[in-house]
């Protein structure tokens, strides 16, 4: 049996990736800020570790709970994020650090943790967005937070395929 590994894998599209994983007979281990109770939703498959992608100490946390879980660790998926749309002049240092915060600095630290614990024939799946490929009025922070995910995402790409790990990013509409 395949262990996957999904950041904000309990709600919206994160759910819906745990629920492939599982349903593609894998085990699941959930990384998120807050318990929804996933846990308990596919008969012994998944398990929640709470915890911040910002810090790379949380996504540590993850990689161990499935090490542990089940000796190994097939796939990483960098999934939590969020999306808030501001003009510029409404942009403060608070919501520049966090949006960029979670969505970029937190897919750097899982694949830089999937990296150094993912084996050959492996794969580490960002998920991007649209915005990621194309500018949008009022959404710079977000837009600007996407790009940076795709090109870390084409540099890791360069640098890990030589060790045998995947990575490629999805981007949703």
């Amino acid at each position: 049996m395949k262990t996957a590994i999904v950041t904000g894998g309990n709600r919206g599209i994160g759910l819906a990736i745990t629920e492939a994983f599982v349903a593609d007979d894998y085990k699941v281990i959930v990384g998120a800020r807050h318990d929804t109770g996933i846990q308990n939703q596919f008969e012994g498959r998944t398990r929640f570790i709470s915890m911040d992608v910002k810090d790379e100490a949380g996504h540590r946390k993850l990689v161990e709970a499935a090490v542990d879980w089940t000796g190994q660790i097939d796939v990483y998926v960098n999934n939590a994020g969020y999306s808030e749309w501001r003009p510029i002049h409404d942009i403060d240092e608070l919501f520049f650090n966090d949006l960029i915060g979670t969505n970029l600095k937190g897919a750097f630290w899982g694949c830089k943790v999937a990296a150094d614990s993912l084996g050959t024939n492996s794969t580490i799946i960002n998920v991007s967005s649209i915005a990621g490929k194309r500018g949008s009025v009022n959404n710079a922070m977000y837009c600007a937070s996407k790009f940076g995910m795709n090109g870390l995402t084409q540099a890791l790409a360069k640098e890990l395929g030589p060790k045998s790990i995947r990575i490629n990013a999805v981007c949703p509409v």
